[in-house]
């Protein structure tokens, strides 16, 4: 069985963004207050030379280096101009605290979100979609995913993390490497996840069923013939099975998300957490359906291949089972396009 905590920050399809709940709409909008580092240095770093990039560093992700925070202080090690606009303008977009999509209310003191090495696990999901935040950007020249900079920057006061890898990095973007930014709006295709005729028929999650993640309360290693703890957001696939424990309905869509070819929404409007057990012939979890590490120049990983529409009709039949339906549908589709970008000012 292959089991991994979720949800994740970077998602696995490169496809279009999709603006699926309205908590995205803060990936829109722009910061309250106005918010700038006092001090910053920004120094050309080569990758191989930085220990960072790929997976299991701290807040990397992409090949994007290492980032870390103390109050007031910010440092992110070799990272790539695209990664800086991904984390600026789609993560933390008006330097808010994750909302929590399992047990427990996400961290905005400086320890951070991800300051223990796991972005999202059990403390909330970005405002955005992980379509949305591995999208392709548009209109920038090549040197935003290969050059790469190390960042050291100062607030004048303590600041939180997400307002520091939001508002802040946003305006030393649009201030030492002259970035200049829009969002377009499209129609794209989509499916809804919604409520079937008879109601739904969902398992609540209990406090029993899961434990909130964390790296440094975690429960004792199983001793043979002990059931394996289970970590709220959890998504364990086998062949023919796909169990969802202490998940939202959102938290299901994303996951479904990255199965199929296009963006999950929940028009369901219920609420709460569910532990959901899904019977469907195409649960796709072999070594080679597993989505590949990210390029080193920064770029989103490739898709993860499978047959799409077989296993959107898979699920199709197995969420019916439950009192839900996966109907086709249109979106609305955000894309950032770089007006103007330049090689950062001299510190």
């Amino acid at each position: 069985m292959a089991a991994w905590a979720v949800p994740v920050v970077v998602g696995v399809l490169n496809a279009p963004a999709i603006q699926a709940q309205s908590p995205q709409a803060a990936a829109q909008s722009a910061p309250a207050v106005a918010a700038k580092f006092e001090v910053a240095s920004i120094k050309p770093c080569k990758v191989e030379d930085s220990g960072g990039g790929g997976r299991g560093k701290k807040g990397g992700g992409g090949g994007g280096g290492g980032i870390s925070w103390s109050p007031g202080r910010f440092h992110w090690e070799c990272g790539s101009v695209y990664n800086f606009i991904r984390d600026a303008y789609l993560s933390y977009p008006d330097g808010k605290p994750w909302t929590a999509d399992t047990r427990e209310e996400p961290s905005s003191d400086a320890r951070g979100l991800s300051g223990r090495g796991c972005a999202g696990c059990g403390r909330g999901l970005p405002p955005i979609s992980d379509r949305l935040f591995r999208q392709p950007l548009t209109g920038g020249p090549d040197w935003v995913n290969s050059d790469r900079y190390t960042i050291d920057a100062k607030a004048e006061s303590p600041a939180s993390p997400e307002m520091m890898r939001g508002p802040m990095m946003q305006a030393l973007l649009e201030d030492r490497f002259k970035l200049k930014i829009h969002r377009e709006n499209r129609v794209i295709p989509v499916y809804e996840l919604r409520v079937a005729p008879g109601g739904p028929k969902l398992q609540a999650s209990s406090d029993s069923s899961c434990f909130a993640f964390d790296p440094s309360k975690l429960p004792p290693r199983p001793v043979p013939g002990q059931a394996v703890p289970r970590f709220c957001g959890m998504v364990m696939m086998q062949k023919g099975k796909a169990e969802f424990v202490g998940t939202t309905l959102g938290g299901l869509c994303r996951n479904l998300s990255n199965l199929f070819d296009r963006g999950v929404i929940d028009k369901t409007g219920t609420a709460g957490l569910f532990d959901i057990r899904l019977d469907a012939e195409r649960v796709v979890l072999t070594p080679d359906d597993l989505p590949a590490d990210p390029p080193a120049d920064g770029r989103p990983a490739p898709p993860m291949e499978t047959d799409h529409p077989a296993t959107f009709k898979s699920f199709q039949t197995a969420v019916s089972k439950i009192g839900l339906k996966l109907e086709p549908a249109q979106g609305s589709g955000v894309f950032l396009v770089i007006d103007h970008v330049e090689r950062p000012s001299a510190n």
